[in-house]
């Protein structure tokens, strides 16, 4: 979970760089489309990517120990499988607080005054 957490907070940072960056004086350009040469730090993308991928690993570990537990399976307790469900429910939260964040952040970069 804590990776979860430390994932959303660098993508947070990702986009707080970018609002930053969108104030930036012109001169420069500000956006690159080109990769890091030595790949040291993963793109926003890579990193959403991941943090989206955690959540649906950890829907999918909830749902399957549901399922081996409502199949009978003696050797899971219900008290992982609440475990694990509340995990999951929690992890889909914060994505999709994060998501609200991220759409709030786009709106704002978007209606910004040039």
């Amino acid at each position: 979970m804590i990776e979860a957490i430390a994932a959303m907070s660098a993508a947070l940072s990702d986009l707080q760089s970018l609002a930053s960056a969108a104030i930036a004086p012109s001169g420069d350009p500000v956006i690159s489309d080109v990769a890091p040469a030595d790949g040291a730090a993963p793109s926003f993308m890579q990193t959403l990517q991941n943090a989206v991928d955690r959540v649906d690993g950890s829907i999918a570990t909830a749902d399957a120990s549901a399922k081996a537990f409502s199949a009978g399976d003696q050797n899971i307790p219900l008290s992982d499988v609440m475990v694990s469900l509340e995990q999951a429910n929690l992890a889909l939260q914060m994505a999709s607080g994060v998501r609200d964040k991220v759409v709030a952040a786009y709106s704002n970069i978007m209606n910004m005054q040039v």
